[in-house]
């Protein structure tokens, strides 16, 4: 799975979910906006001591 892919079914899911659960639901789409921003393709093997 790549983060563009994850990135585009939270926004799909994000259409369907309840109103309790969106805060949630955008609070992960922003943090995997911002993972995709700073160029890290796969976050689960990203050495994140690198960016510092």
């Amino acid at each position: 799975m790549t983060l563009e892919k994850a990135l585009e079914t939270l926004k799909q899911v994000r259409i369907t979910c309840s109103a309790s659960q969106l805060e949630e639901i955008d609070f992960t789409i922003k943090i995997l906006e911002k993972l995709s921003e700073a160029g890290i393709k796969e976050p689960l093997h990203a050495d994140f001591k690198k960016l510092a």
